[in-house]
């Protein structure tokens, strides 16, 4: 069993960047980080899956995960994929290159915004069993 952790500036910073403001901001602006690119893309990604076998990362990109509706959690290990840890993804998120990383939601579906490279480079890893959730949803009517 893994305890589900919420996403904070000290246990998400190894993994990358939550996308707020740091204090720095002038005029309602901030730029978080910035680098060359040769081009990106955004995305819309939609989940229905509560559970997963695999991770995946992306050695040659950053990517961006912004929750539009739904409540999802996210798998991330740094070098050990099979040392993962799980948050409650309710803030738009920024990885690092190279974070094992996979989305599952705990709601009937949901749904993000993603921000990458355009070209991306996927690496796969199994899990030794599936990692999921397991939610009853009741029907609840109000007169």
């Amino acid at each position: 069993m893994k305890e589900i952790k919420f996403i904070d500036d000290k246990n998400f910073a190894k993994y990358g960047y939550i996308l707020d403001f740091t204090g720095n901001e002038k005029d309602g602006w901030e730029i978080l980080f910035k680098e060359k690119s040769s081009g990106y893309r955004i995305a819309i990604f939609e989940i229905e899956r509560q559970s997963t076998k695999r991770l995946e990362r992306h050695p040659d990109s950053m990517e961006t995960f912004e929750p539009i509706f739904g409540t999802s959690l996210i798998l991330l290990a740094d070098k050990n994929p099979k040392n993962f840890e799980v948050f409650l993804l309710d803030k738009p998120i920024c990885l690092k290159r190279g974070i094992w990383h996979e989305v599952i939601t705990i709601s009937k579906r949901s749904k993000f915004k993603i921000v990458e490279n355009d070209e991306v480079q996927c690496e796969f890893f199994d899990l030794e069993r599936p990692f999921g959730v397991k939610v009853d949803f009741i029907d609840i009517y109000c007169n």
